[in-house]
């Protein structure tokens, strides 16, 4: 079996799935990760554990970030062997993660004064909504607009094209079901509610108000900046690096195109793309990112909002930025710790529709607890 050293260098700068298919027995993979310098046994074991959940063809993706330093981690189930992969820079669909990024480009336009975070949207923008909503941009990006979680009336779109839910979601349509079917069930600034649609309007509205598409304003704002040359939303542009997603079942997952609503969930990245994300919110003197990770609301003792981060509060004591993300093909999480300055990447080409798809979120956590323990 070939196995890949794990690579370490220094700093350069929540749905609906089908699936088919067989599963392989979990039991009959065997644990043949390569513990290294970087990783112990206890880390690499965590890893395997998880990744024997799920059927073969599985990808592991997973980058440990310490200040300036990356190491990176790629596992693969093949033919019920669990087989190190050097995949650090393979591109797969990172869901909800994507909203962190439109609430980047936020906290930009705030920064550059272009609108407030408390601005209601319907006085920046000269488009039509229902009911006139009075739901303010940092509404959007923290879930209390009071917006539903996915468009109301699009039920039966959904149950029907589950391989590919949000196709239908250009700006001809999102333009007709503001003006026509918009529906706010609960008074904004109230409560949290996690909501696709805000957060998929928000990107669209950043567009319109900036005059440039969604991806435009990545790669300006983001992308470029950072060195984050295999992240997008344009499929097309990253295919010979793109990991096959899998269905719950193991066979091959359709990827999701979001349309106008790719601020919810359209962007495609790498762990070391993301990793360098992460190293650029350790730089407690850059005020956009700053800006972002101010709390905006409290859900609980045990969480709170920023800007597209949820906030969790540890008993240590610690606040973990954390968000995940899930797609047809893909599940992923992503946790920091700005303060120390260590964060965990984990992506993987598993349906999020798997039953434990959860998993991987736990493993984020996990990895955080017991690498950087040392």
């Amino acid at each position: 079996m070939k196995t890949f050293k794990l690579f370490s260098l220094p700093v350069l700068f929540l749905l609906l799935f089908v699936s088919c298919s067989s599963v392989s027995d979990p039991e009959k993979a065997v644990n043949e990760l390569q513990v290294t310098d970087e990783l112990s046994e206890e880390v690499v074991d965590s890893i395997a554990s998880v990744l024997s959940l799920y059927p073969n063809g599985t990808q592991f993706s997973i980058a440990f970030i310490s200040d300036s330093l990356v190491s990176f981690y790629g596992a693969h189930r093949n033919n019920d062997d669990l087989e190190n992969i050097d995949n650090h820079d393979r591109v797969f669909e990172i869901g909800s993660i994507s909203k962190v990024f439109t609430s980047t480009l936020l906290a930009h336009a705030i920064y550059d004064s272009v609108i407030s975070a408390e601005q209601k949207v319907r006085s920046a923008l000269d488009i039509e909504m229902a009911g006139n909503p009075d739901f303010t941009f940092l509404q959007l990006a923290n879930h209390t607009s009071g917006l539903p979680r996915l468009p109301g009336g699009y039920t039966l779109n959904f149950l029907w094209n589950m391989n590919n839910p949000y196709k239908i979601f250009d700006a001809e349509e999102l333009r007709t079901y503001l003006k026509d079917d918009l529906v706010v069930p609960r008074d904004p600034g109230e409560t949290h509610r996690y909501s696709n649609l805000g957060a998929g309007l928000l990107g669209f509205f950043l567009g319109e108000i900036e005059q440039r598409s969604y991806e435009e304003l990545l790669k300006e704002k983001i992308f470029e900046p950072m060195g984050m040359s295999r992240s997008t939303t344009d499929r097309e542009m990253i295919e010979d690096y793109l990991v096959t997603g899998l269905t719950k079942r193991g066979g091959s997952a359709k990827n999701w195109d979001l349309a106008d609503l790719a601020g919810a969930g359209g962007i495609l990245s790498t762990a070391k793309d993301l990793s360098r994300f992460i190293q650029a919110n350790f730089n407690p003197d850059d005020p956009v990112l700053s800006l972002q990770r101010e709390s905006t609301f409290q859900v609980n003792d045990n969480m709170e909002i920023a800007m597209g981060w949820f906030i969790l509060n540890r008993d240590s004591g610690e606040q973990w930025y954390w968000h995940n993300g899930g797609t047809g093909g893909y599940r992923s999480s992503l946790v920091m710790n700005p303060e120390q300055k260590i964060g965990v990447v984990v992506l993987s080409n598993i349906s999020a529709g798997h039953s434990k798809a959860d998993k991987i979120d736990r493993l984020s956590f996990n990895l955080m607890e017991i690498h950087f323990s040392k």
